[in-house]
């Protein structure tokens, strides 16, 4: 379907954070613009009658994406490997979790370049694709998705650094700058002025959401490879500028909070309704991208339901439907997440070890891995439109020289002595055997 293979993937990214916020059984009529005072009835925002509206969804048709810039294979295993991230981090129970899979993804196999033996096979079981076609056709991904219309903003920018005693290899380098326009600065990391310069590039490529993602450079490190998503747009003018009014949200546990809702003017959208979740499409104005709002309705817990979420089951179920009034709450948000047992659990446990191999990485041998995997993403959605940030940094560090380890364990009833290491005399001495 036209355009469908975009908004699966920037409909992944933002998601996350709606999934977690979309949960309300009450939404108010037009007339709660005039009266805030007391609350109407609810009504039903989506009509199930049965007419579906005939003409295509918006996105139908295929694009030149779908067309072949991006292959199959690698639509499938971003789907996938979104899913499986996702998935695990709603598993650590944060607060309104909202993530970029695809920014994770991107930066991720910008490391792989330089993965070598079973480590490179790990990250090809994990990204779905060989690293080297997988930057191939990322690359193909980033040209088309930054090719916008309307108002929307779109931009995919890679980033690295290195050490200054750090030789880079010339093909891993040279392999960034063409797949993921991500050439490589060496820098004096216990320079402050590195840390400014870092932060200072993330600030810019995110237009300023994402103020800093460093707080300090490990000793040991000896490459930070970022890559940062920015998007923004308005909502189509069919139904935008939203209006803004105060409603009521309920809780996942259960509580009832006053917050800002928007509302749309009443008109078509592509809407889904099925015994297990209702969802909406809401265009942008570059008539090619897409917020979608999912929420389940057979009782399951939004986490529970999110958790086995999947894109396309949703996207297959709209339909094109007259008179439809949506009312969303409206988020400003903000999450971090520290990725690396949740990469570990999805299979990328070498790469954070004493066993892993980046020999890919380095011009001379050196034993290196990955220290920490850090996203941070802002999200905002008001009346005009959307604007969401998120950044993924890779910390890349030397490994310690793995040493013998000699343990003593005085576990047991001991003997001990206080003594003068000149003389060997003895000052106190006593055993140990009960607690």
């Amino acid at each position: 379907m036209k355009n469908r293979v975009l908004a699966l993937l920037l409909a992944a990214a933002l998601l996350a954070g709606l999934l977690a916020a979309c949960t309300p059984t009450e939404v108010y009529d037009d007339t709660a613009y005039d009266d805030y005072d007391e609350p109407v009835p609810p009504i039903d925002t989506i009509p199930d009658d049965g007419t579906a509206h005939e003409d295509p969804l918006p996105g139908d048709g295929e694009s030149a994406l779908a067309a072949g810039s991006l292959p199959g294979e690698t639509r499938d295993a971003i789907l996938a490997f979104s899913r499986a991230l996702f998935r695990e981090v709603l598993a650590l129970e944060d607060d309104n979790p909202v993530l970029s899979p695809l920014s994770a993804y991107y930066a991720l196999a910008m490391v792989a370049l330089g993965a070598r033996g079973e480590t490179e096979a790990e990250f090809a079981a994990l990204l779905g694709r060989d690293p080297a076609e997988l930057a191939r056709d990322l690359q193909a991904l980033t040209e088309a998705l930054t090719r916008t219309a309307g108002s929307t903003n779109l931009n995919i920018a890679g980033g690295v650094w290195t050490a200054a005693d750090f030789a880079i290899e010339p093909a891993f380098s040279a392999m960034l700058e063409q797949y993921f326009g991500a050439p490589a600065y060496s820098r004096d990391f216990r320079d402050p002025a590195t840390l400014d310069e870092i932060n200072g590039w993330i600030y810019a490529q995110t237009e300023g959401l994402i103020e800093e993602m460093i707080s300090s450079i490990g000793r040991d490190t000896v490459m930070l490879l970022a890559n940062t998503l920015y998007f923004s747009a308005k909502w189509a003018e069919a139904f935008g500028p939203m209006r803004a009014y105060p409603g009521l949200f309920y809780t996942a546990s259960g509580e009832t909070a006053e917050m800002p809702f928007l509302s749309t003017r009443a008109g078509a959208f592509s809407v889904a309704r099925t015994d297990a979740f209702e969802a909406v499409s809401l265009p942008y104005d570059d008539e090619r991208l897409a917020f979608l709002l999912v929420r389940p309705t057979d009782g399951l817990p939004v986490r529970e339901f999110a958790a086995e979420f999947a894109l396309d089951t949703v996207l297959d179920a709209l339909e094109m439907r007259e008179e439809v009034q949506v009312r969303m709450p409206k988020l400003d948000l903000e999450f971090e997440v520290l990725l690396n047992e949740v990469l570990d659990v999805l299979g990328l446990g070498l790469a954070f070890s004493d066993r892993a191999d980046f020999s890919g990485l380095s011009a001379e041998e050196e034993a290196l891995r990955i220290s920490s995997v850090l996203q941070k993403v802002r999200l905002l959605v008001d009346e005009e439109g959307t604007e969401a940030a998120a950044v993924t940094v890779v910390e890349i560090e030397r490994t310690s020289i793995a040493l013998d380890l000699l343990e003593l364990r005085f576990d047991s009833p001991y003997l001990y002595v206080i003594y003068d290491v000149y003389t060997g005399i003895p000052l106190f001495m006593g055993i140990f055997e009960e607690v």
